[in-house]
């Protein structure tokens, strides 16, 4: 340790002088509770007739998707003019590309695409309109193919329709999960129809809760050229007085980006499609939350979520409860109950749910579980921490190849997802001496433990699997993660700021002059992920025979 230590304290200067850093942008602003984003498609005469009037009266942003197609250069009854395009640009409102030809983002089309989004920018230029930077696909249709041509376009938030995860036909759709979601694959919450009732409007916004945020897409209001996407006027006033009346956040799409953070984007495009249709497919629920057996136990999960900040949608995200619920039962504690302050020494708690603890690459980690997350709050900033995942995954041998014994994620299938068996859930117990201890048991009898406890500098932790079953486990690898997105001066998503000399991971803050270390033992691979970011040192369990127990150790370090 001594060494290492020595070895970054002459590196330092040359790491924070490093080439290629990626500068943190900061947290960006917490999502409102209750928030929608208004979308119109296809030019429609109504949107400046209609709808411009009934949003300026009531405040709310939007955006209009301009085309050319259709019959809008010779029917001026049903499709407004540049002109009119202009007046709500200069209204505030936003102007978003459709293509010229309102032409279907196929694969056969791609090779189109460019043209077609430059037609109309060069429009929106002639007519004093801001180049576009959202777009919306025609006809709902997208192909991954079309996101470089996108990106190279200056396009930064593309909505999609509510397929493929609901069908088209009744408008039903998802709300837009943050860092789940590619910018350029936003989904629609809601299609509107001419059928549509309070209750179908209702149930679309009130996706956007709890962190997630409802993308509506409209056409004309009315709609007489397309009468299958047409919405009553009456019935749109009454959509939008039910937003004002409970305080709903209405915003453009290109206003997300007050509230998605730089480098989010997922690295699978598909990956979040791809579990939801399966999810949705199987009668699965999308979302991850814990609700407290006990009252005691709300309240110790509500004194750790105030502790971490979360915000009253986060808090809903977390529990499940409403936002009445979470109002009440907030209301009702304060502070976090744990005494490691007064003791002088590192606070540490269960991570809570409801803020994802990676900052990218979230489609790595979709739905991730609290039992094996434990938050420890920096020495220099106790509102700032990091996320330990101990274990985030313990791999086995399986034969000829690996197999997840382990996984604190749930969309890659682990052995028991393969067995078709579903583990119960598992929370932190809190030990006399302070420390923080979980433990599970799988049906084969084979059980892991990890127990976490705080000194002054450092955090100790100590991981144990007892083999109760009949064969010999091989090859048991572990991921063990500290993740560093809510820790304040280590957020870059780079591996500039930090060193990898196995067994240490070790992270340092812009001057040089403070470090977080990881360190496991034995281990076989010190790393960091970018995106997350994120630190690894990740150790391995000697075999383990039959009624055996083995034990591996890590270690939290804080120096200045």
């Amino acid at each position: 340790m001594v060494r290492f230590l020595l070895l970054m304290v002459s590196m330092s200067a040359a790491l924070v002088a490093g080439s290629g850093r990626i500068a943190s942008a900061g947290p960006p602003s917490p999502v409102p509770n209750r928030i929608v984003v208004l979308t119109f498609d296809d030019s429609v005469k109504s949107h400046y007739t209609v709808v411009r009037p009934i949003l300026r009266r009531l405040g709310f942003g939007a955006t209009f998707f301009i085309t050319e197609g259709f019959d809008f250069g010779s029917n001026k009854n049903d499709y407004m003019t540049w002109e009119e395009i202009a007046e709500l640009s200069r209204d505030g409102f936003e102007i978003g590309n459709h293509t010229r030809d309102h032409m279907g983002v196929t694969k056969e089309n791609v090779p189109r695409l460019a043209e077609q989004i430059e037609a109309i920018a060069r429009r929106c230029q002639a007519h004093g309109i801001p180049r576009p930077v959202s777009f919306a696909y025609p006809g709902n249709a997208f192909d991954l193919a079309a996101l470089p041509v996108l990106e190279k376009a200056g396009i930064r938030w593309a909505r999609r329709g509510t397929e493929p995860e609901f069908p088209y036909k009744a408008g039903r759709g998802l709300p837009y999960e943050i860092g789940l979601d590619h910018p350029l694959l936003i989904p629609t919450a809601g299609d509107a129809r001419p059928t549509w009732t309070l209750d179908d409007f209702t149930r679309a916004v009130e996706r956007g809760q709890a962190g997630r945020i409802a993308v509506l897409q409209f056409h004309g209001v009315p709609d007489r050229a397309h009468p299958w996407v047409h919405t009553d006027p009456e019935k749109f006033r009454a959509f939008m007085e039910y937003l004002k009346d409970r305080d709903y956040t209405v915003i453009a799409l290109r206003d997300l980006e007050k509230y998605v953070p730089a480098g989010s984007e997922p690295n699978d495009p598909e990956m979040v499609i791809r579990d939801r249709k399966e999810r949705i497919a199987k009668g699965r629920p999308l979302y991850e939350f814990r609700r407290s057996d006990t009252p005691e136990a709300r309240r110790t999960w509500f004194r750790i979520m105030r502790r971490h900040a979360l915000t009253p949608a986060e808090m809903m995200a977390a529990t499940g409860l409403s936002e009445q619920d979470v109002k009440r039962f907030a209301d009702t504690v304060r502070g976090s109950g744990d005494s490691d302050r007064a003791a002088r020494r590192l606070e540490a708690l269960p991570y809570p749910g409801g803020r994802h603890p990676r900052l990218g690459f979230r489609d790595g980690a979709i739905r991730p579980q609290r039992e094996t997350k434990i938050t420890v709050f920096l020495p220099w900033d106790r509102s700032s921490y990091v996320v330990l995942d101990v274990p985030e995954a313990i791999w086995m041998r399986e034969g000829r190849h690996r197999e997840l014994l382990y996984l604190a994620h749930t969309h890659v299938p682990t052995h028991w997802d393969r067995a078709g068996v579903a583990l119960p859930r598992r929370e932190w117990e809190h030990a006399d001496d302070g420390a923080w201890i979980m433990s599970r048991t799988f049906p084969s009898g084979v059980s892991f433990g990890t127990r976490v406890t705080t000194g002054p500098d450092a955090v100790r932790i100590a991981m144990w699997l007892k083999n109760g079953s009949s064969e010999t486990l091989t090859g048991l690898r572990v991921q063990c993660c500290a993740m560093l997105a809510r820790a304040a001066g280590f957020t870059e998503q780079s591996n500039d700021n930090k060193l990898f000399r196995s067994p240490y991971a070790a992270v340092h803050d812009a001057s040089g002059k403070r470090w977080i270390v990881f360190a496991w033992k034995p281990a076989v691979r010190a790393w960091g992920n970018t995106r997350v970011p994120c630190l690894h040192s990740d150790p391995q369990f000697p075999d383990c025979p039959p009624g055996a127990t083995q034990r591996i150790e890590g270690r939290l370090s804080f120096y200045e």
